[in-house]
């Protein structure tokens, strides 16, 4: 006789929840489901108050393949009224090159975005902003813009790509640190509600609205389950099996489709 899956009360349910911060997966996912604190957090990044969104292009999680069929999965994913697309991600470990993930998740992004026949002036400016735990540069800022220069005289080349990294290590006192400052929060004061309002306002009924903690508990153990699957790629490759037993291995324990098991294991390799 099978035993039953062990259910959690609604106090334990919330405390799950109530021990999450933004820096988290789930809750961070949760979280960039909402058009207006993606639009916050790029007006504050970006220094631009004006900046706007299309609501209806808001992707969290958003999975994309390149022409050899390598995944990408996107923490969010949108474009602004200019034509402008958008990219943020989150990174709480520091154990992967950092710089080269940006760069393989921006040509992968905008090979996606074009279409045969179209001319180069038509890609789409990219703007990636990869938000870490550490301050993976060590110059102790808190935001650094990266672009491509002429080495010969230090001109910058626009092309069309913008790379911005944000840290939450470093505290410098401006609006964006006050912005990272709240990814290690477990609950939000009135100064940032005052500061981010939106922010503030999603945050808070993520954590005590019961329809919304029950979604969050759901998010959690898609993620926990992740996870797993991650550890097990990790152990099936260091016990030296190849790419197909690896995958075949992950589909049986997990009972995945062969499309997720390749979208699992290429988050693992692609981009260390």
């Amino acid at each position: 006789m099978s035993q039953k899956k062990e259910r959690k009360t609604d106090e334990e349910k919330q405390q799950i929840v109530l021990d999450l911060v933004m820096m988290d997966d789930a809750m961070f996912e949760a979280m960039c489901e909402e058009p207006k604190v993606l639009e916050e957090m790029i007006q504050t990044i970006l220094g631009n108050s004006k900046l706007r969104i299309k609501e209806e292009t808001v992707v969290a999680q958003k999975s994309i393949r390149n022409l050899k069929g390598r995944s990408i999965r996107m923490d969010a994913y949108f474009e602004g009224m200019e034509d402008e697309v958008f990219n943020i991600e989150i990174q709480r470990s520091n154990n992967c090159n950092h710089v080269k993930r940006v760069r393989y998740n921006a040509s992968v992004i905008t090979a996606n975005n074009s279409e045969p026949g179209d001319k180069f002036e038509d890609v789409q400016e990219l703007c990636v902003i990869y938000i870490s735990e550490k301050d993976i540069f060590h110059y102790g800022r808190t935001i650094y813009h990266v672009q491509s220069t002429i080495q010969e005289n230090g001109q910058v080349i626009d092309n069309g790509l913008k790379e911005i990294y944000v840290n939450t290590e470093v505290k410098d006192g401006s609006k964006i640190s006050d912005l990272m400052d709240m990814f290690h929060k477990k609950e939000l004061d009135e100064i940032d509600k005052g500061r981010f309002p939106n922010t503030y306002k999603k945050f808070h009924s993520l954590k005590h609205d019961k329809e919304e903690v029950e979604k969050m508990c759901d998010k959690i153990e898609r993620y926990a389950k992740k996870e797993a699957i991650i550890s097990s790629i990790v152990s099936y490759d260091d016990c030296g099996l190849d790419k197909a037993e690896i995958i075949k291995k992950i589909m049986e324990r997990f009972d995945l489709s062969q499309k997720d098991a390749l979208l699992y294991y290429d988050e693992v390799f692609v981009t260390q």
